[in-house]
């Protein structure tokens, strides 16, 4: 018994020896390590790397106390040094990450190691390849790289393998996108389902990365104007929103993927909208109502424009309102009362078909007959003589 303990003891120091110095090895130029492979050597470490190169694995699985943390990475880190090439070493890198050493000509071993870490452990491992190096006394750049490249899964997403090499350039934002966020919350009050909320958070951030990546800084900075600028316009026409939760900028510190943030988005959007949506759909349809009102009084020169200024919205929302609301678009019902307008004075006057045109907003009467005849099923004078039969 007392055997066997003194030989987990001197396994546990070996092991915190074997980070120590490994720690060392990755944190920056080997200026003073002219000793270095004696120091592996003496380990038990083989020196010898044909382009030596560092993986970073960093775990997902959230951990309440450190103590239950370290524990999780002593296990992994155990599995993966099994599965480990002959020369390969894996160790702690003292930021909550498993490093993995090993030659280039041997790389194809990630992927093996990926699929072992599914198999044993519940939750995905995100994984940053640095490039390969020609002296392991330069391996500290190698090291570098990989812990840049998991920044990356912010793109990437979590689980993948991330090699430093393939990163993309990422751009700042010049300018923060107004219009879209505009658009953003004129879809918010129109829609009629949590999915259309969905469909158009998916809208803004394809607006938002149609050009190219942006810094997942710029990404952050971005998603708290644009939460805080949707909450302060809905909620300016809202009286009853006791049971909605405000928005808090450090509930997106924990994200670490834009699925995640679009995620978020989409629960945030989705909470407001289901608080403010029984007020909004009574006020939508005041809104239909004068909509249909205005297109009634004066369908010789209604247009979208027009009436969306008589009930102060713009035209773009007033469009989505009113086909969400009534089935139909703005200029088909438009179409319909002017259709309804024409047979009522085919029926009650004599002015000719041109003069009927004009007074229900068509200045071509060739195109009034079509229009006509397509919703009727007969021409504009077909239809005044078997009024008059």
């Amino acid at each position: 018994m007392l055997n066997e303990r003194l030989l987990l003891d001197h396994q546990a120091i070996t092991s915190w020896m074997k980070d120590r110095l490994l720690r060392y090895l990755v944190s920056g130029p080997a200026d003073a390590k002219a000793d270095l492979k004696e120091s592996l050597a003496k380990l038990q470490l083989n020196p010898y790397y044909t382009f030596p190169t560092i993986a970073l694995l960093e775990p997902t699985a959230p951990a309440d106390h450190e103590h239950d943390k370290l524990s999780y990475l002593e296990s992994m880190r155990e599995s993966l040094q099994q599965r480990m090439p002959a020369n390969g070493i894996a160790f702690l890198d003292g930021d909550g990450r498993i490093g993995l050493l090993f030659s280039w000509v041997s790389k194809e071993v990630l992927e093996r190691l990926r699929a072992v870490l599914r198999e044993q452990f519940a939750h995905p491992v995100n994984i940053g390849v640095g490039k390969p190096c020609s002296h392991l006394g330069d391996i500290h750049l190698s090291y570098r790289q990989a812990s840049w490249a998991l920044q990356n899964k912010f793109y990437s997403g979590t689980g993948q393998i991330i090699h430093f090499g393939e990163l993309r350039h990422l751009e700042s934002i010049d300018r923060y996108p107004v219009e879209r966020e505009k658009q953003l919350v004129e879809s918010f009050r129109s829609a009629a389902s949590e999915q259309e909320i969905l469909e158009a958070v998916e809208s803004f951030y394809s607006a938002v990365l149609e050009q190219g990546l942006v810094d997942v800084k710029s990404m952050y900075e971005l998603t708290i104007r644009l939460l805080v600028g949707v909450e302060r316009r809905v909620l300016a026409d809202e009286e009853n929103v006791g049971a909605y939760k405000p928005f808090e900028a450090t509930s997106l510190v924990r994200l670490s993927t834009l699925e995640e943030l679009k995620h978020y988005v989409c629960l945030f959007l989705t909470g407001m909208w289901k608080v403010v949506s029984p007020g909004q759909k009574e006020n939508h349809r005041s809104i239909i109502k004068r909509t249909i009102l205005y297109m009634e009084q004066d369908c010789q020169c209604a247009s979208l424009q027009s009436v969306a200024q008589k009930v102060y919205m713009t035209p773009t929302y007033l469009s989505m309102l009113f086909r969400t609301n009534t089935g139909k678009t703005f200029i088909e019902h438009l179409t319909d009362i002017r259709i309804d307008k024409a047979k009522e004075l085919l029926r009650t006057t004599h002015l000719k078909n041109y003069e009927v045109a004009e007074k229900v907003g068509y200045q071509d009467p060739r195109y009034f007959s079509q229009i006509f005849k397509k919703k009727v099923g007969v021409s504009p004078s077909e239809y005044r003589e078997s009024i008059c039969k």
